[in-house]
């Protein structure tokens, strides 16, 4: 059994967890006297894996997961499961690929929400940087509501380098950058596509962006002049699933 190393916390994290079983679980923590009918459901998917409850009393159950708010539910499991870029490739078999690629994003909760997003929008996968970026980590799940345990996410040194391997496999890559001469309502999303979303300040970096096929915008109007990543990411995502259902 693999190590418990993380403890995630809030009840959607832990019982999507429960139910992706990518993760190894030591045991469930609750508050003591937590009678809710989340909590007994909760009991019975853990007891159907053999996993242990424990009781701890809601001071302590907030310095273990460092939260203020830990919804009274937490979890002793391994390491989040990181996955390959091959492995998210593979994953979209035989329809077109829809993979979001997010180049240096930092906050914790804009890759919260963005991982959110791709797992509604039914995106194959997340490509995020190793360094100098926001990781897979249990605040980021808790922001998730537990779509990160349920998103297959690959973790590269290259973002640039990424880009080609999946260029090479067949797949567009579309840079979302603001100002840019063709808007998301005017792309083809039906083809296997990779949407690439910049950092909170700089957006795309120039190699990325050189790298992209093509880059597209989300038009706007009024006087502020750009969108937080994690909404420009929701939008173009939700134009994709549009696209695709109207000529599905």
């Amino acid at each position: 059994m693999a190590k418990a190393v993380e403890i995630i916390y809030g009840f959607h994290p832990v019982q999507e967890a429960l139910r992706a079983g990518r993760r190894q679980f030591d045991n469930i923590i609750v508050t003591e006297g937590l009678d809710s009918n989340r909590a007994k459901q909760l009991a019975e998917e853990a007891a159907l894996h053999h996993i242990r409850i424990e009781r701890m009393a809601p001071g302590q159950l907030r310095a273990l997961t460092g939260s203020d708010h830990p919804q009274a539910v937490a979890a002793r499991v391994s390491a989040y499961p990181y996955v390959s870029l091959n492995t998210i490739i593979a994953h979209c078999g035989q329809r077109p690929a829809f993979i979001v690629v997010l180049d240096s994003l930092v906050d914790p909760q804009n890759l919260g929400a963005l991982i959110r997003s791709a797992c509604c929008a039914g995106v194959d996968g997340v490509v995020i940087a190793k360094d100098r970026a926001a990781g897979a980590t249990p605040a980021v799940s808790n922001i998730s509501a537990g779509a990160l345990e349920q998103t297959l996410v690959a973790r590269v040194t290259n973002i640039a380098q990424s880009i080609n391997t999946l260029k090479e496999a067949g797949i567009w890559v579309y840079g979302l950058v603001a100002h840019a001469p063709q808007n998301i309502y005017e792309s083809d999303w039906c083809e296997p596509v990779a949407l690439v979303i910049g950092g909170e300040q700089r957006g795309l970096r120039p190699l990325v962006r050189k790298v992209c096929d093509l880059t597209v915008g989300i038009p706007q109007k009024g006087r502020i002049d750009s969108l937080n990543a994690s909404v420009a990411g929701a939008v173009a995502m939700f134009d994709v699933v549009r696209q695709r259902r109207a000529t599905s």
